[in-house]
């Protein structure tokens, strides 16, 4: 399975609770940390 930096970041997510970007390097990277400040962002807006 091909899994874009983007989509492995929601994995991580959902399965671990956390972010691998070393996994990753260059352009994937940043796609990788961008995904996850987004998803953390908006974590942190939902009402509690």
């Amino acid at each position: 399975m091909n899994t874009t930096p983007r989509l492995a970041a929601q994995l991580d997510w959902m399965t671990v609770g956390s972010f691998s970007p070393e996994r990753y390097q260059g352009e994937e990277r940043k796609e990788y940390e961008d995904e996850a400040a987004r998803i953390e962002r908006q974590w942190d807006n939902q009402p509690s």
